[in-house]
C-alpha cells in the first residue's frame, strides 16, 4: 500500500483529517485581580432612599465593576480572549442587581485586607445588600495558596498595601505568589492618598521599597513586572474619603494595567499567551 494512502486511511479510521488541528482555538487568558477594596470596586453608587440610604451599593449596578470593567473594555476592544478568576463576584457591572452578560465579575479583591491577610484569607467585610442577596451572614475566603491552586491564573494583577502599609508583608505576599504559581505577576505601586485618610503620608515610603523586591524576584527567575500606578494618578483622582479612586482614577488604573499587559505581549488577539522573559 502506498504510504500516503495508508496515512489517509488511518486518518479516516481515527476520525480526523491530516489538516485538522493545525489551528488550535485561542484559550482565554486567566487573569486574577488581587488586592483590597480598590480591586473589589469603589463606592461610586449609593442608595438614595430606604433603609440603606447612604450605604454603598454592592449589587450589580451601572457604576459597578471598578477598574475591572474598564480593563475588560480595553481587552475586548483588541479582541483579546480572557477569563477573570477569583473567589468573589460582587461589586459588579450591571443593572437592577443583575450582572451584565458581557461583564466577567470574578475577582479576589478583599476589602479592608492588608498584605498578610491576603495571604491567610478569612472573613471579608461585605456589604449588607450582598449578604442578603446570597443568603449568608458572612463571606470567608481561603488562604492564597489554595486560591492560586484552585483558579490557576496565568496573569495576576496585584494592587495591595493601602491598608496598613506593611512592606514586609507585601514582600512576603509576592514571594508566596511566585513560589506557588507560574503566573506572570504584575505588581503595582499603591495609589496616592490624602486627608482624611489616616496614614496617607506613608504612601511614598511604602512605594519606594517596592522595586527592590521586584528586582530580587526577577533575578531569581520569576516573571514579575512593576506597574507604577501611583505615578498615573494624583490626589485629584480620589473620592472624598482620600483613598478610593473616582471615575477618572478608575480609568487611569485600567489604562495602566492594559498598557502593562500590552508591553508584556498579553493583549494580542491571535495569541493571548506568549512566552516572555522576566
Amino acid at each position: 500500500m502506498n504510504r500516503a494512502v495508508g496515512i489517509l486511511l488511518l486518518s479516516v479510521l481515527l476520525g480526523f483529517s491530516p489538516a485538522a488541528g493545525t489551528e488550535q482555538p485561542v484559550q482565554p487568558l486567566r487573569i486574577l485581580p488581587l488586592g483590597d477594596s480598590i480591586t473589589r470596586g469603589t463606592y461610586l453608587a449609593r442608595y438614595e432612599s430606604g433603609v440603606r440610604q447612604g450605604q454603598a451599593v454592592g449589587l450589580p449596578n451601572p457604576d459597578g465593576g471598578g477598574w475591572r470593567k474598564l480593563l475588560q473594555d480595553h481587552l475586548r476592544a483588541v479582541g483579546a480572549a480572557f477569563d477573570f478568576v477569583g473567589e468573589l463576584n460582587y461589586h459588579s457591572y450591571g443593572r437592577d442587581g443583575v450582572i451584565d452578560a458581557a461583564f466577567d465579575p470574578d475577582h479576589h479583591g478583599l476589602a479592608g485586607f492588608g498584605n498578610r491577610q491576603i495571604i491567610s484569607g478569612g472573613k471579608v467585610p461585605t456589604l449588607p445588600d450582598v449578604l442578603e442577596s446570597i443568603g449568608k451572614t458572612e463571606v470567608v475566603v481561603p488562604d492564597l495558596v489554595t486560591v492560586l491552586r484552585k483558579h490557576r491564573p496565568e496573569v495576576i494583577l496585584l494592587l495591595s498595601g493601602a491598608n496598613g502599609f506593611d512592606s514586609a508583608g507585601r514582600d512576603e505576599l509576592i514571594r508566596v505568589i511566585n513560589a506557588n504559581s507560574p503566573a506572570h505577576l504584575f505588581v503595582a505601586t499603591i495609589l496616592p492618598q490624602r486627608a482624611p485618610r489616616a496614614g496617607w503620608e506613608k504612601v511614598d515610603t511604602y512605594n519606594s521599597s517596592l522595586p527592590a523586591i521586584v528586582a530580587l524576584q526577577r533575578a531569581a527567575g520569576y516573571p514579575v513586572t512593576l506597574v507604577d500606578l501611583h505615578r498615573a494618578l494624583s490626589a485629584d483622582d480620589l473620592l472624598a474619603d482620600g483613598v478610593h479612586p473616582s471615575r477618572e482614577g478608575l480609568a487611569k488604573i485600567a489604562d495602566g494595567w492594559f498598557h502593562a499587559l500590552q508591553e508584556a505581549g498579553f493583549c494580542r488577539p491571535e495569541k493571548t499567551k506568549l512566552p516572555i522573559s522576566p
